[in-house]
């Protein structure tokens, strides 16, 4: 169910990158090129992303961090480092949760998977605007399907409107809560944030460094947003990830 495309010397160290939600192995080409000459690098087109099939409705990270661990067994047979942006870095803290020796480091770009603060007004507005889904629902037999179709267009988000066949993965991702998973990861793991990220905010970042404690190490990219690899993001992530690696191997 993966489509994968390597490069570099097999024999040299091996990175695998894991793409974002609605994204594919393209998106992340541009910070791999970069170690296509010092690593065998791997890239990934998730099920249901890009030329892979959709996999069965419903299914969670748990279900490709499974997927991607029997590639990792399979396929590369030696450590590696994980490089995961937004829905690949759950994926990837899924894998580095489980101690596997293949996982020897850890890169996460804009990763959620944790829950917002309860007094934020993000998470107020988000418990209003579940409780107005479930009203709607409540009463579609007196009213038809017009309320709960207004609710979808006026507040679904881009991803949800968009996901077509891979809507109950959606559905079922966006509530995964990786907390426990995040304090179970043992590797050394780089944490790098958009300072403008709207999507997944630095506050995350900041989460996620407690929770890994000593094993985390975390940049901020001013003035990037979620997608911070592109322009020259991805030569900015590069550089950090070099000098991280070469601290991760003294």
């Amino acid at each position: 169910m993966l489509v994968d495309e390597r490069s570099g010397d097999p024999s040299a160290p091996h990175m695998l990158f894991l793409h974002g939600w609605g994204a594919n192995r393209e998106s992340l080409r541009g910070i791999a090129t970069l170690f296509q000459h010092t690593h065998c690098v791997h890239l990934l087109d998730l099920p249901g992303f890009g030329e892979a099939p959709v996999p069965p409705d419903g299914w969670g990270t748990v279900d490709y961090a499974d997927l991607v661990q029997q590639y990792l067994l399979d396929i590369i047979k030696v450590p590696v480092v994980l490089v995961g942006h937004s829905f690949g870095g759950r994926v990837s803290i899924r894998l580095a949760s489980r101690h596997l020796p293949q996982v020897r480091a850890m890169v996460l770009m804009g990763v959620p998977g944790l829950p917002q603060p309860s007094l934020s007004k993000t998470h107020v507005r988000r418990l209003g605007i579940r409780w107005m889904r479930r009203i709607l629902q409540a009463v579609r037999p007196i009213i038809g399907s017009r309320g709960v179709d207004w609710h979808t267009a006026r507040y679904g988000s881009k991803d949800y409107l968009a996901a077509g066949a891979m809507r109950g993965v959606l559905v079922k991702t966006v509530t995964e809560d990786l907390t426990e998973s995040a304090r179970n990861v043992a590797c050394p793991t780089l944490l790098v944030w958009g300072t403008d990220d709207t999507e997944t905010p630095p506050w995350l970042a900041d989460r996620y460094e407690s929770l890994l404690g000593s094993r985390a190490t975390k940049v901020l990219l001013p003035h990037k947003d979620h997608f911070l690899y592109a322009g020259t993001g991805s030569h900015l992530i590069g550089q950090h990830m070099r000098v991280w690696l070469a601290e991760t191997e003294r």
